[in-house]
């Protein structure tokens, strides 16, 4: 029976984990860091993108409810905004009774702007 020596397999594979440890290693942290860093951003621009909705049904909002009617497409753009904020994540209450407010103002004609 013949003998096979399994010494210079052991050495090569040693030799390349000694190489590859380090590599997989350095990867996994990189990888780590970018993910990590796409979460923030992601989470700013959800911040921002809710702060800009936010703002636009106050403004609106509040110019309807100050003239005392809604046209059809104010309403239609509030309720847009509205429900893009609120699948955000709402948090602000003022917003929500804004809304209630304009769905409750008599709808005027389209043709006036």
């Amino acid at each position: 029976m013949q003998t096979v020596d399994l010494q210079p397999i052991a050495d090569g594979l040693a030799a390349a984990l000694t190489v590859l440890v380090p590599l997989l290693a350095a990867f996994a942290g990189w990888a780590a860091g970018k993910l990590g860093k796409s979460r923030k951003e992601d989470k700013a621009l959800t911040e921002g993108v809710k702060s800009l909705l936010r703002g636009q049904i106050i403004d609106l909002g509040l110019h309807y409810i100050k003239e005392g009617e809604i046209p059809p497409y104010g309403l239609d753009n509030l309720e847009n905004y509205y429900t893009a904020y609120v699948d955000l994540g709402d948090g602000d209450r003022s917003t929500h009774d804004i809304m209630q407010t304009c769905r409750k103002l008599p709808i005027r004609s389209g043709n006036e702007i």
